[in-house]
């Protein structure tokens, strides 16, 4: 009997010391686990504020290439190089950070933010409202009061990040949907100038002038061709014209009209911007020889005024059995785009946009009474271009901040 007790105690003992033992081992191998995810996350957060750092900075001052060399930080410290990547003025930031003998690093590329990401912007929409019905597909910015009201038995849809400067008025108890989110006080002003577009033109592009007041005509064609003219009849008659490849037309794809009137239609094949100094006359369908709508397409086209821009009360935009179709990104820097005679004009065709529209003032294509259109166009749909989200036409004009396109770690 004593001597199985004895057995017994000594068998206990032993497997309570290999439980000990493996229990130590275990609390040591977590200790260990928690350490290295500890080293590793602490290394990978003082990386990203090393981006988070250099990106203040290029806010601060988009020039800004300094980086940073041997920042100590949380314990640890970064390198944070800076440099101009590939193309459309892109940086690239990479921030490698060292922590415990961890190295993490952290890339991530900016480009300068064009106002073309915009599916609408506008400094004030006048006394224009979004309604029940009404569905914004992309970004969308208001740089005064956003303007929503509760008709048709429901309220606007946002479908992506909407903001404003001086909130909401929610006229007739609306509710607004952002799919989105919605954020108020963000100020997104207008340049003063088309400057970088009208260099561009002067170098690479193409440069528009006679006597300054000389109308100009230009016509894309599907097959890759311009067809042009300045200096003739006040009308799409008469003789005087070239027709060459859009890339011989601009090769850089900035075109700058330092004339009066500019009047546009056709189909471009391409990509190209096309800037005038006065009004734009769209004066029939401008669209794209490959409609991103229907799948892959490269054409991509930035239309801009320092005033107005017209669709043009002319027989191509006529009929209520006439289609009016619109693609690309339109800039107004200090009116909108209208119909013209909108409020006298016969009921049109349904007027259908592809791309987006950044004016300051919000203009009227179309009267409406109840709910029935008694003047100007009939709303065919506005849909975004998602390919504007990174891509923009040729030297279209920037906000002055970047955004990022690309994050890598």
């Amino acid at each position: 009997m004593g001597r199985s007790a004895l057995i017994m105690v000594l068998g206990f003992t032993t497997a309570l010391l290999m439980i000990g033992s493996n229990i130590t081992k275990v609390s040591n191998a977590g200790m260990e686990n928690y350490t290295a995810y500890n080293n590793n996350a602490m290394a990978h957060a003082i990386a990203g504020a090393g981006i988070n750092l250099a990106s203040r900075s290029i806010f601060e001052n988009r020039l800004w290439r300094n980086g940073f060399s041997n920042k100590s930080f949380g314990g640890g410290m970064f390198n944070v190089t800076v440099a101009n990547f590939g193309s459309s003025n892109r940086v690239k930031m990479t921030s490698t950070s060292t922590f415990a003998g961890i190295q993490r690093v952290v890339a991530c590329v900016l480009q300068p933010s064009t106002f073309s990401r915009y599916t609408y912007y506008s400094v004030t929409d006048q006394s224009g409202f979004w309604v029940g019905g009404d569905t914004i597909w992309g970004p969308f910015h208001c740089n005064n009061t956003l303007n929503v009201a509760y008709t048709n038995g429901g309220s606007p849809v946002f479908m992506q990040r909407a903001t404003s400067l001086n909130g909401i008025w929610n006229y007739n108890n609306a509710h607004p949907v952002f799919k989105g989110g919605y954020d108020s006080g963000v100020n997104v002003t207008l340049p003063g100038d088309f400057d970088t577009l009208k260099n561009a033109a002067a170098t690479n592009g193409k440069w528009l002038q006679m006597a300054g007041n000389q109308p100009v005509f230009i016509q894309f064609n599907a097959d890759g061709t311009v067809t042009w003219r300045i200096d003739g009849n006040p009308d799409w008659s008469g003789g005087g014209w070239t027709t060459e490849p859009l890339t011989a037309f601009a090769p850089n794809g900035a075109v700058w009209c330092q004339e009066k009137d500019l009047h546009i239609k056709g189909v471009l094949n391409g990509k190209v911007t096309v800037g005038c100094k006065k009004t734009v006359w769209i004066d029939g369908d401008l669209t794209y020889a490959a409609d991103p709508r229907l799948g892959y397409s490269d054409d991509l086209l930035g239309l801009c005024a320092d005033e107005k821009l017209y669709i043009s009360d002319v027989p191509e935009n006529r009929g209520p059995n006439n289609q009016f179709t619109l693609m690309g990104s339109i800039f107004s820097r200090t009116d909108g785009l209208w119909a013209e005679h909108y409020n006298t004009r016969p009921v049109e065709g349904k007027m259908t946009t592809v791309g987006g529209q950044i004016q300051k003032i919000g203009g009227y294509t179309g009267v409406f009474s109840g709910s029935s259109i008694i003047h100007g166009f009939t709303p065919g749909g506005t849909y975004y271009d998602d390919r504007l989200l990174n891509d923009a036409p040729p030297y279209f004009p920037t906000t002055g901040n970047f955004e990022v396109v690309s994050w890598f770690e």
